[in-house]
């Protein structure tokens, strides 16, 4: 495919039955003619991708060129999606993950949204409560982040890859994604605050939207997030002191370090109460049945990037 306007990127590792649908979307794509790609990257799936998917994979129309970039060993996101950066020959990469469903419009949206905006990155939303039977915890999570805000500038800790559009360029020079992040979550937010510092402004567009089909539970989401506190976290802030602060991570600072108000004060002496393992416990047991008040959800999401911030497990 020559000249490509946008190269649709995915990282996958052992994609199955979630990844055969994403590939079936955009293979359905109507982009009213302009040519794109598709480039995944093969993580170090047990069963390559051109073989797994070989049948999804030769159903792409004429104007898809398609390509696969295979990495061996254990799993690296930022490094996958960085392989994948530098295999696209389009100025625009669209970030996608492995288990979305969309229509068929979604990259001319994001094409015609980003000439009419003049927006270098474009990001749109990822919805996980798609269904009939969507639970509290589902719900509660679409309204994180962005969630319900209305289109407009968005900050970098946002800065969320699975429905965003970026120049790819800009990404590249910015050092693309730190491979040192090797572990669940943290890559894009850390790479969204080099691009901040570099000048880059964030578009938030909730029109253009995909549906998330990994149905995460909360004890599943609260795991990650202890393993993205003790990693990815602990890490961006060491690189970058100044999101000193970033998901409440003053929080768990000694008592009467500075800078130092009432509500920090406040917060750091219910930390020592809220970041006990039995307590979390309990509270995670009694939000998985009875899935309200939603304050719990938050509690979950921020103790347990805060446990994890601090050495501690809820499991343990």
């Amino acid at each position: 495919m020559t000249n490509p306007e946008i190269s649709v990127q995915v990282p996958v590792r052992n994609g199955g039955a979630m990844f055969r649908t994403t590939l079936k979307c955009l293979a359905a794509q109507d982009t009213r003619g302009f040519p794109w790609e598709l480039v995944v990257a093969d993580d170090g799936s047990a069963v390559r991708v051109e073989r797994e998917f070989a049948s999804e994979l030769a159903a792409f129309p004429g104007n898809a060129g398609v390509r696969v970039v295979r990495l061996e060993g254990p799993g690296n996101r930022p490094l996958a999606r960085n392989e994948a950066l530098k295999a696209g020959t389009a100025p625009v990469a669209l970030l996608m993950d492995a288990d979305l469903q969309f229509g068929p419009d979604l990259l001319f949206k994001h094409m015609m949204t980003r000439r009419a905006m003049r927006a270098s990155f474009l990001m749109g939303s990822r919805i996980n409560a798609h269904s009939p039977d969507a639970t509290p915890w589902q719900k509660w999570f679409d309204s994180r982040a962005m969630g319900n805000s209305p289109p407009g500038v968005f900050p970098w800790k946002y800065f969320i890859t699975g429905n965003l559009s970026v120049d790819s360029g800009m990404l590249l020079g910015a050092g693309g994604f730190d491979p040192a992040i090797d572990r669940y979550g943290g890559e894009d937010v850390e790479a969204g605050l080099r691009l901040w510092k570099a000048g880059a402004v964030f578009h938030w567009t909730p029109d253009i939207s995909v549906l998330h089909m990994d149905h995460v539970t909360p004890r599943r989401h609260s795991e990650k997030m202890v393993e993205y506190g003790a990693t990815g976290l602990k890490y961006t802030l060491a690189k970058h002191p100044e999101a000193a602060g970033l998901l409440g991570s003053r929080w768990i600072e000694p008592l009467f370090r500075p800078p130092l108000t009432p509500g920090v004060l406040l917060m750091r002496l219910s930390c020592t109460l809220a970041l006990r393992p039995g307590v979390y416990r309990a509270v995670l047991s009694f939000m998985e049945k009875r899935g309200t008040p939603r304050s719990g959800f938050t509690y979950l999401s921020v103790a347990a990037c805060l446990m994890g911030l601090s050495g501690r497990d809820f499991r343990t």
